[in-house]
């Protein structure tokens, strides 16, 4: 009953029910797709993101299509949001630099605001503190200079966050604060329950359980009335900070557990499957319609050609008895013409397949990291609760050593996997440039002294014996500690699991003005095979693990990355049958950067 040129739109907020009405007459797209993204607003606010970038990806066509910049820069500003969520990071980061740049030819300064604390969002997410925070405060001194509050409040969640991030809870619980107290202001439900559980995860963090437990005692109901997937799973994971705070570990695990189930709602592997298909779709159309402008461009630049080939046949009949003349001189000079036309067509032809080539094999190594990053991301959550859950009833089960045995057993596995997967994150950060590391004094020695008693308990499951000595000296570097200890444990993991039962690891550290970390293994050696393959990514070697431990082939060439991007040398020495010994050289502290390459395998 809604005449086709009249605009009307009604949202019935109950339970989950909405309606809209829009009109269909052709010249009133543009202000159809405006109701459609304001639907997907709401769908995307009640955490269905598949639901959300559907629609999106709908507006986005539609506003292409009418050349409407405005509502093309909120579309594709909302699908990088729902790509950040479903941690698709390059494609977010890639869309927010598209979105930017329209709304800035169009001078749409509100728009661009949104989409700098976006890219400061992700900025955060990557590790990239201190431009996130520029960019955050500089967003804040505007909105409040244009009193905007809402805008304020969302600033000031954001710089909360990126403290949190950066290990400052007490600068983050300020922020929060703040934003918590304009949210009251404003009164929406669902911003005030986001900003009493950031201020109850932070007051959490910081030891303060009970203010915590009472400010998501408040927030409780307010979530419930959400309906958001998406805030409550912020909520329990903040009541499991704030119980595990008590102590009170099995109530925190449960939360924990509640907060996974809530994020699988929102996030899950069909979310995450359709968003992407529906994202690779898109961008499939988009393709094959540069594809036909191009083709469409070339049948034009054809015609002409063909129109200017005809003319220039005319042109060589009239002129023909001025070509008989010049005899064999003028032919010459054609056929040289012809022969640097021919390969010139050659040429870009030959330019044009290298380029597809080059595109295909990007696209598929692109899609190989994503899909790695994906993988590896969503195994962390399950592990962390398959390694508590183990401790819990290790520790419930002390009077009954068998079943301690064997969740100590399953605790051993799961952070053996744990170690796995994060070495497949930190080798695709290392391979993308988004590796963070945080230098500062480190003594070697130490360091390596508790990863050789961490890792002792795993020698003598193969009766082996591993020793470290440390000659005397000073033995501190400038390194990250966490980054250093995984080239430790790498190292002498992978000594362990290639050296036969009963044999000896040996660690030695050597100081002066460079420090030495030595691993010893009497493994079979490298083969020359190994020698030009070792520290490739997913290479693995000739030799098997002695007792059937799982090799990923990636252990040395993150080990190799990170004692090279904190200015060290990674190298082995061995003879085949005779073991083999891995050495990682850093200038002690104060010492200059060691440079050139490492020696050579021998």
């Amino acid at each position: 009953g809604v005449p086709r040129t009249q605009l009307q739109q009604e949202i019935v907020a109950r339970g989950q029910v909405m309606r809209l009405y829009v009109p269909f007459a052709e010249a009133e797209r543009a202000e159809r797709a405006a109701l459609r993204y304001g639907l997907a607003q709401i769908i995307w606010n009640q955490g269905d993101y598949a639901g959300a970038e559907q629609i999106y990806v709908e507006v986005q066509r539609t506003a292409e299509a009418l050349g409407n910049r405005r509502l093309q820069t909120q579309a594709m500003n909302s699908r990088a949001i729902v790509a950040r969520h479903e941690k698709h990071l390059p494609e977010a980061a890639a869309m927010w630099r598209a979105a930017r740049a329209l709304a800035e030819s169009g001078g749409a300064e509100d728009l661009k605001l949104q989409i700098d604390n976006n890219l400061a969002v992700l900025l955060t997410d990557t590790g990239k503190y201190d431009e996130a925070r520029a960019i955050l405060e500089t967003n804040l001194r505007i909105h409040t200079a244009r009193n905007n509050r809402r805008s304020m409040a969302n600033a000031l969640i954001n710089l909360g966050s990126n403290a949190s991030a950066a290990g400052d809870e007490t600068a983050a619980l300020d922020y929060y604060q703040k934003a918590l107290a304009i949210r009251l202001e404003l009164g929406v439900p669902r911003h005030v329950a986001s900003g009493r559980v950031a201020v109850a995860l932070a007051l959490a963090k910081l030891g303060r359980a009970d203010e915590a437990l009472a400010q998501l005692q408040d927030a409780a109901p307010i979530v419930a009335r959400t309906g958001s997937h998406e805030i409550s799973a912020n909520y329990y994971a903040a009541l499991s900070e704030t119980h595990a705070a008590q102590g009170d570990y099995r109530s925190a695990l449960e939360d924990h557990r509640k907060a996974d189930q809530e994020n699988e709602a929102v996030s899950g592997e069909r979310t995450s499957t359709e968003v992407a298909s529906l994202r690779e779709r898109f961008d499939a159309e988009k393709r094959q319609r540069e594809i036909a402008e191009l083709r469409s461009a070339q049948e034009r630049k054809d015609a002409a050609l063909a129109l200017g080939a005809a003319e220039l046949r005319r042109t060589q009949l009239e002129r023909y008895g001025l070509i008989a003349i010049l005899g064999l001189g003028a032919l010459a000079a054609l056929a040289i013409i012809g022969r640097q036309r021919a390969l010139a067509r050659a040429e870009r032809r030959i330019l044009e397949e290298t380029r597809r080539a080059k595109d295909v094999a990007e696209d598929a190594a692109r899609l190989k990291s994503r899909l790695l990053d994906l993988a590896s991301h969503d195994l962390k959550g399950p592990l962390v609760g398959v390694m508590m859950t183990a401790v819990t009833i290790a520790e419930e089960a002390a009077d009954r050593p068998e079943i301690a045995g064997r969740a100590q057993a399953v605790h051993t596995e799961s952070k053996r996997l744990f170690q796995v997967v994060q070495n497949l994150l930190d080798g695709s950060a290392a391979e993308s440039g988004d590796l963070v590391l945080r230098r500062a004094p480190v003594d070697v020695a130490a360091l390596a002294q508790e990863v050789v008693a961490e890792l002792r308990a795993q020698a003598e499951k193969k009766s082996q014996r591993l020793t470290i000595a440390v000659e005397a000296g000073p033995g501190r570097i400038e390194a990250d500690a966490g980054r250093l200890r995984q080239v430790v444990v790498n190292l002498v993991d992978n000594a362990l699991k290639f050296s036969p039962a009963g044999a000896a690891v040996v660690v030695t550290v050597r100081c002066g003005e460079r420090v030495r970390l030595e691993v010893r293994d009497q493994g079979p050696g490298l083969t020359t095979e190994d020698q030009q393959q070792l520290f490739q990514r997913f290479k693995r070697l000739s030799a098997t693990p002695t007792g059937g431990e799982p090799s990923t082939g990636l252990g040395l060439a993150l080990a190799h990355d990170l004692v090279a991007r904190q200015g060290g040398r990674l190298w082995a020495e061995s003879t085949p049958g005779a073991g083999a010994t891995f050495i990682a050289e850093f200038p002690a502290a104060g010492q200059a950067t060691a440079e050139g390459k490492p020696p050579p395998v021998t």
